[in-house]
């Protein structure tokens, strides 16, 4: 069995289209999400010659892929599949090798992120953290919408406060700011530095709302608390269809000062039962395991988990700090 690693500029779209069916239907049967939409968009990139990345081709055939994107001084490994017979998988490593090293040796990019749900974070792990990555065990969740008991509602007096209205395309700047103070010191703004800045949290509002990167925006399923007597946004939740009947939810926070007032059961609420009106049967959402205060909340409304994966950064200021930290001091000579 003959086994090559070669630069996907090196192909025509056409080259990928049995591999892009056979992502989409993992996607659909593992991850309960329609990706026809992002695999014709790679598809065009592919043949417009817009993406970096490998192909593993066995035999001289395509049975894996792996692409990557450039954000500023950020690299961004945005996909790794291969094809679903196990034949193939254990070469998944010495593709995603190729795909590291390449990225990590292009001058001026200082961090490597990488999400990839195909994988189990055990079976990547070794490979990451042999190219100094961190590595994040993260959760698919599901929760079914059609039968479910009745949620015990909050206190009447701890959302007596707050106004719950539809999320317009006005609350998109406050949201990215209460995004950014939320996520503050947070485990997933490590994961993705997005979550550091206003400016990065007006980027990941913008792919939901308005560039469907987390499937199509239900905006009649998304809501806001507003807190009466400043008129701040308090809280936020997001809905999203990913394929017919299951929505997901990329983002939901409560502002850090009006916590522990029930609002983020409330407004989950609010969109569960508005998703279930209007024909969705389950609603999904992804979690960092290390978010264990989420993970439990998220479990006492019903959800449980079906499917886990890996998050890898690498950062090479926090290498570099990390290391300096553990060098020993210099000896000082009289």
């Amino acid at each position: 069995m003959a086994i090559e690693i070669v630069d996907i500029r090196h192909f025509a779209g056409r080259d990928f289209a049995a591999l892009l069916a056979a992502e989409s239907l993992a996607w659909i049967n593992t991850l309960r999400w329609d990706y026809t939409c992002s695999a014709r968009v790679i598809s065009a990139c592919l043949a417009e010659k817009r993406l970096s990345g490998y192909a593993l081709l066995v035999d001289h055939e395509i049975q894996g892929y792996s692409f990557f994107v450039y954000d500023g001084t950020k690299a961004l490994i945005g996909g790794l599949f291969i094809q679903p017979n196990g034949l193939f998988r254990p070469h998944a490593e010495q593709l995603l090798d190729h795909v590291v090293e390449t990225v990590k040796a292009v001058p001026g990019v200082f961090r490597v992120e990488a999400q990839l749900p195909h994988f189990a974070l055990e079976e990547l792990e070794s490979c990451f953290r042999r190219h100094g990555f961190s590595a994040y065990l993260r959760r698919f969740m599901l929760l079914p919408l059609v039968g479910r008991p009745a949620p015990d509602p909050p206190p009447e007096r701890s959302t007596a406060e707050f106004a719950f209205e539809p999320w317009r395309r006005s609350h998109d700047g406050e949201a990215a700011r209460l995004l950014a103070e939320v996520y503050r010191n947070h485990i997933d703004a490590v994961i993705n530095d997005q979550y550091q800045s206003s400016r990065g949290t007006s980027r990941l509002i913008e792919n939901i709302v308005q560039l469907r990167g987390c499937g199509e925006s239900l905006s009649e399923a998304s809501f806001v608390a507003v807190h009466r007597p400043t008129a701040r946004l308090a809280g936020m939740v997001a809905l999203t269809s990913v394929r017919p009947g299951t929505a997901h939810i990329p983002q939901v926070a409560v502002a850090r000062s009006f916590q522990s007032h029930g609002l983020g059961a409330a407004l989950m609420e609010m969109a569960f039962r508005t998703a279930e009106r209007i024909g969705f049967r389950e609603v999904s959402l992804t979690v960092t395991d290390r978010n264990a205060d989420a993970v439990r909340f998220y479990k006492r409304l019903g959800f449980e988990t079906f499917h886990t994966f890996g998050a890898f950064v690498w950062d090479r200021h926090s290498l570099v700090t990390s290391q300096a930290k553990a060098s020993p001091a210099p000896r000082q000579t009289p």
